[in-house]
């Protein structure tokens, strides 16, 4: 693969995948849950778990800096059968994000533009598809599908021009939301939702901020499409910035949108973040431009984990687990097209399926991804034990200590991602757990059929 990314758009492509549209859609909730204040602390200590686990995931990558990410990891460390498994459940869950982001764009779109709205063209899921949702989501898949199949030079540079234009956006956000409100509508600064206290709900916010700061370590997947400049030591500073922006971020825009509004008022709003900054300035300036930014930021997401999910597909086929087709580079553009046009044609499915198929994908990908990061931990330990005394080409910062931070924390998000469906759906199965049975079933039949197992990677400079 081709080493065309610089450091700028190294870390555009790490910011790019953290983000969405979360923070307009399910901000009351987390107010609700334990006020401004404790969306802070438990944000700000969920993200340190994922600051710790990000030199877990620099540490691999540096010795074993091949395209695949924890699909690579797992096949050097823990064997083909674990590295399946891995990347089998993950390439659903990316598609699975990739799909939502299509299914996600047109909703913000219907809201910032009520007129767009077309008529329900069919139900699926019980769930309704108007028919801008189709015509938005398509055009979209195939822009999206079109610049990654000119290669990552094009889909780089859109990835770096959304990520900084979201930036600056965001920052005018937050500035004339904490400069035109007042911090009295911050009160009481920690409150509870009535039937658990507020530490519970901090807790709660600490346990999803995996699927929240996700896609940090999606430079994993980008990783030989480095140029010669990129060093592993600014590789890993690329994800730590990325994840201390994002933390920042969600901290300064609660407390805007806090402070714009009493933020009890917010509690049941869909947008309740635009909701919040509505009356600031007139003409719904500001609530108008949550709105826009938040579009901007949906196809930042959905570029980003196309991106990924193709470099994913592309490992996989270069270990003889996915077919051929899969794993051919374009020598022009240096573009896995055989990916990519598969992410466009899963992507026209679930935008012609819609939210009612994708949400239990969406719960699925959180399984996976707090799964992921406990698997990371470890890996990045025996990986320490194997060195025997061999220097590494990266050491985070803190050592054992820090990875061993990442590990139990990350043991204790998987476990909350895991229960979870099962308290949300008094005591019947949960759809997301169905979903993965299924898929991990049709994964062992795949296995027996197709495996044609190929070299695992050597190790550093593989």
């Amino acid at each position: 693969m081709r080493s065309v990314l610089g450091p700028v758009q190294f870390f555009a492509l790490s910011f790019g995948c953290i983000v969405g549209s979360g923070w307009v859609v399910v901000l009351g909730s987390w107010l609700q849950a334990c006020g401004p204040l404790g969306v802070a602390i438990g944000m700000l200590a969920g993200g340190s778990v994922l600051l710790a686990n990000s030199g877990a995931y620099a540490e691999l990558i540096a010795r074993l800096p091949r395209a695949g990410g924890e699909f690579v990891f797992a096949q050097h460390l823990f064997g083909d059968r674990t590295a399946f498994a891995v990347g089998w459940l993950w390439t659903l869950s990316l598609l699975a994000v990739v799909a939502f982001e299509a299914t996600a764009l047109p909703w913000i779109l219907e809201t910032l533009i009520p007129a767009i709205r077309g008529p329900v063209a069919y139900e699926s899921l019980h769930v309704p598809v108007t028919t801008d949702a189709l015509g938005i989501g398509l055009a979209g898949a195939v822009a999206v599908a079109f610049m990654n199949y000119r290669g990552m030079r094009s889909a780089a540079a859109m990835q770096t021009v959304l990520s900084f234009t979201f930036l600056i956006l965001a920052a005018v956000i937050i500035i004339l939301g904490l400069a035109l409100g007042s911090p009295a509508n911050l009160h009481p600064l920690l409150s509870g939702d009535g039937q658990r206290s507020w530490w519970l709900g901090c807790v709660w916010i600490f346990a999803i901020t995996p699927f929240f700061l996700n896609g940090f370590q999606s430079v994993a997947q980008t990783v030989e499409e480095r140029g010669a400049q990129i060093t592993f030591s600014l590789v890993a500073r690329s994800m730590a910035l990325s994840l201390l922006i994002a933390m920042l971020f969600y901290v300064l825009v609660t407390l805007a949108a806090a402070s714009a509004h009493p933020w009890q008022s917010l509690i049941g709003q869909p947008m309740a973040t635009a909701a919040a900054f509505d009356a600031l300035l007139p003409g719904h300036f500001l609530s108008t431009l949550v709105l826009v930014t938040a579009a901007i930021s949906i196809v930042r997401v959905w570029n980003g984990a196309a991106i990924w999910a193709t470099r994913l597909l592309l490992a996989q086929a270069r270990a003889g687990f996915l077919p051929p087709l899969f794993g051919r580079v374009d020598a022009t553009s240096g573009a896995p097209t055989g990916a990519v046009l598969f992410v466009v044609a899963c992507n026209v499915v679930g935008v012609v399926l819609g939210k009612g198929a994708i949400l239990p994908l969406v719960g699925m990908a959180s399984m996976c991804l707090a799964s992921n990061l406990v698997l990371v931990c470890v890996a990045a330990l025996r990986l320490r034990s194997r060195a025997d005394g061999t220097p590494l080409p990266y050491r985070t910062p803190g050592g054992r200590l820090t990875i061993l931070y990442a590990l139990i924390g990350s043991t204790g998000m998987a476990g909350f991602a895991l229960i979870g469906p099962i308290l949300q759906s008094r005591g019947s199965i949960p759809l997301e757990w169905k979903v993965t049975l299924v898929w991990s079933a049709l994964g062992v039949v795949f296995w027996l059929v197709w495996r044609r197992p190929q070299a695992r990677p050597s190790g550093a400079g593989s």
